[in-house]
């Protein structure tokens, strides 16, 4: 009420009084102030009942409206008078006093608005930074000030302004002279040591901040937090090496994950923590539209909520700082708190454990932290695995080792932690678990067979559909099919790579070798690279025994450059269009001698979709077969992951770096217990070959030349007593086989367990019936095969498109 009396008695004498300049108005509301301090004695009252406010205001107003009509740069005639005047100290100290009470807030909102509104820089001149300097050291002295709203938005000004200026941070590093001639700090990050800068010198916004990090209300903890990622974003080396010597930033940021994280409750599902989404920023209690609220998930959320402003910060801090950050956590959270609970012998603590460890890695983006997840999971060994030698990192061996584990809860956390760390760009990873073992190439054969068993005319060929052409053990050189010819598409070991691309002049493959099956989709790519549906691939062979061939009636393109199919029975003009179709793509596959080398990617799809026995199929009775969903997800995934891997620059074509001829291929200890999983999918349970196969499928999307052709070439001559992963399908092939024979309506259960996975059925799969067991695992064998199919051809049609 008085302040507003007092501001119109104020308009009411500038309208009657003369015209005065802009300089003497500025310092007729300044002596107005000054005034009231010396007649009043008893400030009992607050503030906002004084005239104190409006004076400040128009102060203000008049700075601001004198930058904007004077020249750029140039204090005027008012800025003058504050800086001689020394009035932003003299304000401090009545902030100070916080006399009378509100006094503090009313500071702190002329100095942001005064930092915000006048563009020259100010902070330069000695009468500005000393009073800002000592405002931001009394910024979170006291615990739930009245203040802290203002304080943390007088923080965050200064913070964009030094932002726009790096150098400005400079003036809020107090750098008094050091008491001994050596007393620097210096930081350890990945084996570099850093000396960083004097011990006594002190970073007051970052401590300021961190004070406010803590404060109870929520929108005062985000905001300092938004404060500390600007500032350790700055690309001042200098201001990073203060952050780090002369702040506690990284133990604090640290301490308190640590803190949340033994804060969590004991009893959790995994399942639970796998469904919480958290995103730093966004932790808002929300219990009226939470549809999967359980006990503990506010500590769950909050927990998650602090990692993702970890990584988030880690992810724009400065080098310097980004690396110590990254190194701390994995120190004191990493090997102090979650390795224990891993390698416990409890298997309830230790999939909890588990669970925890893959939901922080799932979450963690920056590069930096990945790479330390990465050396804390799997060390830092690089060179090549013997067989027998357990690896030197304890919690890697306990990990590999818990894959095929006695409990399935232990073997899927463990599988699914796998995937995730599969799924993070960092090279470590791939090199770690796969490549260190594969770039030997000790799994190919190097034995020829003579030129008159390659080119003979006469030489017998079956569909792999028979059982000839699955072979209970893997092909070798000595162990060969026992039908005279080896099965289409699958080489005997003694042929190398070459040998098995014959031309078609002294090769003819038999059409059945090419026959998909109605209900799968073999797709291939059309002239220009477009994506054409595999049923123009169908047999013409009126004697297979099959359903009567179909062929493309017409190609209809459509508005997003896609190829749209119609069929209809019988040949015509649709046959002739696919043959030139086809012709065009062998035209321009013929020329592509890349990552993915391939004989025909026709056959290569063909095999992967034909492994399987055909009275073992059960998706045609489905509406779709689901191959065109595999194609569309495996093109997105693998789209992603080349981005991803792209800076690693592997090689364009299979790399070998073997030392000896006679030195004994070892897969590594990972693709063993993978392959190992693989072979024994008729006796696991349905989660567990899902989890597993899903492991594999993500390790064949690596575009890393060795891996595709160890995983995704089934031609590849295989060296005597080593396996990879098309000779373990055709193990397990020849098993469902023999299978088919024995179990009685095989083909009537098959459909029925599809349907109940389907969910068209109630009924659930009961882990004690191990025929439904078993037809669950030739269901997700065959879904498999389609993945990996529908893999291989995204990968060559990629490889088309870049060449």
């Amino acid at each position: 009420m008085f302040t507003r009396f007092t501001s119109m008695l104020h308009h009411a004498v500038e309208a009657l009084a003369p015209n005065v300049s802009l300089q003497q108005e500025f310092m007729s509301h300044w002596k107005s102030v000054n005034q009231y301090f010396v007649d009043v004695i008893d400030h009992k009252m607050s503030v906002d009942q004084t005239p104190v406010p409006g004076h400040l205001k128009h102060m203000i107003q008049m700075l601001v409206r004198e930058e904007a009509g004077g020249e750029a740069g140039v204090p005027g005639p008012c800025m003058e008078y504050l800086l001689k005047e020394r009035i932003l100290e003299t304000l401090y100290t009545l902030a100070r006093t916080d006399c009378p009470p509100g006094m503090k807030q009313l500071v702190l909102q002329l100095f942001i608005k005064l930092l915000s509104h006048v563009r020259q820089p100010l902070l330069p001149h000695i009468h500005v930074h000393r009073p800002v300097q000592r405002l931001v050291k009394m910024c979170g002295e006291v615990k739930a000030s009245p203040a802290e709203t203002d304080e943390i938005q007088f923080l965050l000004t200064l913070c964009s302004v030094v932002k726009q200026d790096p150098y400005l941070v400079n003036f809020f590093i107090e750098m008094p002279k050091p008491k001994t001639p050596d007393s620097s700090k210096s930081v350890m990050t990945n084996n570099d040591v850093i000396e960083i800068c004097p011990r006594q010198s002190r970073f007051i916004i970052v401590d300021s901040l961190l004070r406010l990090m803590h404060s109870e209300d929520a929108r005062v903890s985000v905001k300092a937090c938004e404060g500390l990622m600007l500032i350790s974003s700055l690309p001042e080396e200098n201001a990073a090496r203060h952050l780090l010597a002369n702040t506690n930033f990284t133990s604090k940021l640290t301490s308190q994950l640590c803190s949340l994280y033994t804060a969590l409750p004991k009893a959790l599902y995994p399942a639970d923590i796998e469904a919480v989404d958290a995103k730093w920023g966004l932790d808002i209690a929300s219990s009226v539209d939470d549809r999967h609220s359980f006990p503990g998930k506010r500590s769950v959320i909050s927990f998650l909520s602090w990692l993702d402003f970890c990584d988030q910060l880690i992810g724009v801090a400065h080098e310097l700082v980004a690396k110590a950050l990254a190194l701390s956590i994995h120190e004191r959270f990493l090997i102090a708190l979650l390795e224990p609970a891993i390698l416990q012998t409890s298997e309830v603590d230790a999939i909890m454990a588990t669970a925890h460890l893959s939901r922080c890695l799932r979450l963690v983006s920056s590069p930096e932290l990945i790479t330390e997840f990465a050396f804390f999971i799997l060390g830092h060994e690089s060179e090549p695995e013997v067989f027998g030698v357990p690896s030197s990192h304890r919690l890697r061996q306990r990990l590999l080792e818990r894959c095929d584990h006695i409990s399935e809860e232990v073997c899927v956390a463990t599988w699914k932690l796998f995937e995730i760390l599969l799924n993070k760009p960092n090279d470590h990873i791939v090199r770690n678990l796969v490549l260190r073992n594969l770039v030997s190439r000790g799994y190919t054969s190097s034995v020829s067979l003579p030129a008159s068993a390659i080119s003979s005319p006469t030489r017998e060929h079956r569909p792999l559909s028979s059982p000839c052409s699955l072979p209970s053990t893997p092909l070798t050189a000595d162990k060969p099919c026992k039908s005279e010819a080896a099965p289409s598409g699958f080489p005997l070991s003694g042929e190398t790579e070459s040998q098995s691309r014959v031309k078609p002049a002294s090769f003819s493959l038999d059409p059945d070798d090419l026959v998909t099956p109605k209900d799968k989709v073999t797709d291939v790519s059309s002239a220009d690279g477009e994506f054409v549906s595999s049923d123009a691939l169908r047999s013409r062979s009126s004697g297979s025994g099959t359903s009567p061939p179909v062929f493309p009636e017409q190609l209809k393109r459509t508005e997003s450059n896609k190829v749209e199919l119609s069929y209809s029975n019988g040949g015509g003009e649709g046959d002739r269009v696919l043959e030139k179709s086809l012709k065009q793509e062998d035209e321009k596959d013929a020329g592509i001698i890349g990552r993915y080398e391939l004989l025909d990617i026709r056959q290569v799809v063909s095999i992967f979709l034909n492994i399987l026995p055909k009275d073992a199929i059960s998706s045609h009775h489905s509406a779709d077969s689901g191959y065109d969903s595999y194609l569309r997800d495996a093109q997105h995934q693998f789209a992603v992951m080349s981005a991803w891997h792209r800076k690693f620059n592997w090689p364009q074509k299979p790399v070998s770096k073997q030392n000896s001829p006679d030195w004994p291929f070892y897969e590594g200890l990972f693709l063993q217990k993978l392959l190992d999983k693989l072979s024994t999918m008729l006796q696991q349970s349905y989660e567990v070959n899902l989890q597993v196969t899903c492991v594999a499928s993500r390790l064949a999307l690596v575009p890393h030349a060795n891996i595709h052709e160890f995983l995704l070439n089934p031609q590849l001559p295989i060296r005597q007593g080593c396996r990879n992963l098309p000779t373990v399908l055709q193990k397990l092939a020849s098993d469902i086989q023999a299978r088919v024979r024995i179990i009685p309506d095989f083909q009537k259960k098959l459909l029925g367990v599809r349907h109940k996975l389907m969910g068209y059925s109630n009924n659930s799969i009961r882990r004690s019936d191990d025929s439904s067991s078993l037809l669950a695992g030739v269901i997700v064998f065959e879904e498999f095969c389609k993945e990996l199919a529908a893999i291989a051809f995204v990968k060559h049609h990629a490889e088309t498109l870049q060449r």
